[in-house]
């Protein structure tokens, strides 16, 4: 008579794991209890933006119950848990739980204390606890979840070259706040990851002596609010978006949005056109379709109308896009009556493709849209960079 299977999954013990010269990964264990978690309450402020209201257990008693409590889980087999350790001092801990032995697959968490933030140590201990996962724990996918309000902790898997994989609107609640989850995924298959097909677009683009484009940060908030707040009769003739952006809390919160959704690991772009040192404007494009192909979009100041700045901006672009990145056509939307932006492309040597008939809808209105193209042979045939 055949034996039968008991599909009871291996057991895996949580090894020592060096991730660099005086950085060690420790398996938890019991005896962590007191440094554990009063490295977690001097940390108590950091850590709720994550985890909620804690109460941190004030006796030696209940810190070691709350402890084994905790390890249970990685006696059971569904988590490997470690101590972070930096030159023999404790600086924090990372895991990888809800195992689901079926899939092979896992999710990794992870938190440092204050004092030891920017020095690498967590990057470097992802990346071991990933490659032990992937080698020897035999798993296929590790994912990484993060609030997209948290920088410094998104920044961990992206550094590896982790790619976003979506975003998991309100997703997760802390404090009775709705947080929206950036979710990353590594493979066995792809570690470590592989560049991308095709070179991932520049992050900064000198136009000339005087202009330039470049990321998106923080300090453009309140310049990028004057600039629409002052132009809004004058951009919200054509630009539909204008009107989520009434008032400057509602501009916070989208400009906030935007900023913490980027990644740019599928070539999408979004550039600050910044003309002697001020905020002129932006220039950006989506992903590149599956036929190698982009739509530009852009906008300037009013007061910097006639000067060249965005024809020469949007020069510069299309050559990286078509130089650097190898895309093959660019094309170019912009409304029939909206001269200024159609004579950008007109001006570049963009073919005029037709009109899109009502293909637009701004203020209540449908608009007639004008549709420009330029090739990649086209464009080098023209360019100095050919």
């Amino acid at each position: 008579m055949p034996t039968l299977s008991t599909n009871m999954p291996e057991r895996f013990e949580t090894p020592i794991l060096v991730a660099g010269e005086s950085l060690v990964l420790r398996p938890a264990e019991l005896d962590d209890a007191e440094r554990f978690l009063n490295l977690a309450a001097d940390n108590i402020e950091r850590l709720s933006h994550a985890l909620g209201v804690w109460d941190p257990p004030k006796t030696v008693e209940d810190r070691r119950k709350l402890m084994a409590d905790d390890l249970k889980s990685v006696q059971n087999g569904d988590r490997h848990w470690w101590m972070i350790e930096s030159d023999g001092h404790l600086a924090g801990a990372i895991d990888i739980h809800r195992i689901v032995h079926r899939t092979r697959s896992g999710f990794v968490g992870y938190w440092l204390g204050s004092e030891f933030t920017g020095h690498g140590i967590m990057t470097r201990s992802l990346q071991a606890v990933i490659d032990w996962a992937f080698t020897e724990r035999k798993l296929i996918r590790i994912e990484i979840q993060s609030s997209i309000e948290n920088r410094a902790s998104y920044a961990v898997p992206e550094r590896l070259g982790i790619r976003r994989e979506s975003i998991r609107r309100q997703s997760h609640i802390v404090k009775d706040r709705t947080l929206d989850m950036a979710s990353y995924a590594a493979f066995a298959d792809n570690w470590p990851p592989k560049p991308p097909d095709r070179p991932l677009t520049a992050t900064t683009i000198e136009v000339d002596g005087e202009t330039r484009l470049r990321q998106l940060v923080l300090g453009d908030r309140d310049a990028m609010w004057k600039a629409l707040d002052s132009g809004r009769d004058y951009l919200g003739r054509y630009m539909p978006w204008m009107a989520e952006f009434n008032t400057e809390d509602d501009h916070t919160r989208g400009f906030n949005k935007r900023r913490a959704e980027q990644d740019f690991f599928d070539s999408s772009r979004g550039y600050i056109l910044e003309h002697r040192g001020e905020l002129a404007g932006t220039v950006g494009f989506g992903t590149p379709n599956r036929d190698n192909g982009v739509e530009i979009g852009y906008w300037l100041r009013e007061d910097l109308q006639g000067q060249g700045i965005m024809t020469r901006a949007v020069e510069a672009v299309i050559t990286m896009l078509i130089v650097e990145v190898g895309l093959h056509r660019i094309t170019i939307r912009a409304a029939t009556s909206n001269l200024p932006s159609r004579g950008i492309p007109e001006r570049l040597g963009f073919a005029h493709e037709g009109t899109l008939r009502e293909a637009g809808f701004v203020n209540g209105k449908y608009l007639d849209l004008e549709i420009y193209s330029m090739l990649d042979h086209e464009w080098l045939a023209r360019s100095k960079n050919a």
